[in-house]
């Protein structure tokens, strides 16, 4: 993981400014919004656009534990299995997300209780081949380390139902949440179901569908199952997906969602040393949940907010310094190698954490991204000032 502090500038009463940046949209967190103006030696500067995600360091940030780019046993899952070839007809990063996780799903041949002990992706996908038997936990284990072997982040949630039993299927579920830097925010694939939801044709994640199938009916959600993008609504349900041999259907089942009453956060990403570490795994619940005995964990303040910190930012800090505007840029990025930045359109280049831009007049456009060590690149910060005399 990596976490960058930095406040090298010292306050200027006469000149103060900082620009902190929001998780989402065009506002500012404190000091200037867009609209607003500073002063520089050279000029006059309004802010026209700050478009960034925040950096975010909390009681939940600092328990995650994410898998190493050197881990030798990523690479072996990633060339073992041809992982780059099942991406690769995606034509962008989430589509090949997606490609993914069909790839999970199909990976396994028998459902039900499993019939070997054995976790780990690698030693999942042997037992496959010898003919044993899964169920939703080893999809989620399966799908989060592929996408570790290729520079994503996924992790797996636990879910349960906030009362009664389940008509179809089980009273609790694993899925995952991925990383998504095309989407900017976790958003929930389930291996197992090979499906994600959205609404208004953005991807949810799992407090997102949670808060919209208990407060809303579920009316606004589309279900989007496999490769083919295939889109369902509640009235649809149940959604068959395939027949198993002593297990029966498997099928998204119009209780489906009820599972989401609890969600657990597992907070680490290296299952095939680790294991899931449930110990500091902490849950989401609310009203719903009153009544129901489950794993006593913290429960976040804030569920909307608390688990969706991002990741692979380029969280950046503005402040006026003579002629030029001072940039510091902070990130939490798994496996982190390098910030590139760009001004104006131009080449990206790899930049230091620190540096000052000197803004030319009329309109300038200063922004910044992440690299992980796997090549993945991270979403686009973004300032736009304009400087008058």
């Amino acid at each position: 993981m990596k976490m960058i502090k930095r406040w090298r500038l010292a306050w200027r009463p006469a000149m103060a400014l900082l620009l902190t940046f929001a998780v989402c949209g065009e506002r500012s967190i404190a000091g200037v919004a867009a609209g607003e103006t500073f002063a520089l030696e050279s000029g006059g500067v309004t802010v026209r656009k700050l478009d960034s995600l925040a950096y975010v360091e909390s009681e939940y940030t600092k328990r995650f534990k994410f898998d190493s780019y050197e881990n030798p046993k990523l690479k072996e899952l990633r060339e073992r299995y041809h992982l780059d070839d099942v991406t690769a007809p995606g034509k962008d990063e989430f589509e090949k997300q997606v490609l993914l996780m069909d790839w999970t799903h199909h990976r396994f041949k028998k459902f039900g209780q499993p019939s070997t002990t054995c976790r780990g992706a690698l030693d999942i996908l042997k037992a496959i081949d010898q003919g044993h038997t899964f169920f939703c936990a080893q999809y989620a284990d399966l799908f989060a380390s592929c996408a570790a072997s290729l520079g994503w982040v996924d992790r797996t949630l636990a879910l349960r139902r906030h009362q009664g039993t389940a008509k179809g299927g089980s009273t609790e579920h694993s899925t995952t949440e991925i990383w998504s830097n095309q989407h900017r925010k976790w958003v929930m694939l389930d291996p197992t179901s090979n499906m994600y939801l959205e609404k208004d044709d953005v991807p949810l994640n799992g407090w997102e569908i949670r808060q919209e199938w208990f407060y809303h009916d579920g009316q606004d959600l589309t279900f989007v199952v496999g490769k083919e993008h295939k889109k369902y609504k509640k009235a649809d349900l149940p959604i068959f997906l395939q027949r198993f041999p002593n297990f029966g259907d498997l099928a998204i089942n119009p209780d489906e969602l009820d599972k989401y009453g609890f969600i657990g956060y597992i907070p680490n990403t290296d299952l095939m040393d680790s294991g899931p570490d449930y110990a500091k795994m902490f849950i989401v619940k609310d009203k719903l949940c009153e009544g129901t005995k489950w794993h006593v964990r913290n429960n976040p303040a804030n569920p909307a907010t608390d688990p969706y910190f991002p990741i692979g930012q380029a969280a950046l800090t503005l402040q006026p310094e003579g002629k030029s505007i001072s940039i510091d840029i902070k990130t939490l990025t798994p496996n982190f190698k390098r910030y590139d930045t760009r001004i104006d359109s131009g080449e990206w280049k790899g930049s230091a954490d620190h540096l000052l831009w000197r803004p030319h007049l009329g309109r300038n456009q200063f922004q910044a991204r992440t690299v992980n060590q796997f090549g993945i690149v991270g979403p686009i910060s973004t300032a736009e000032v304009e400087l008058s005399e």
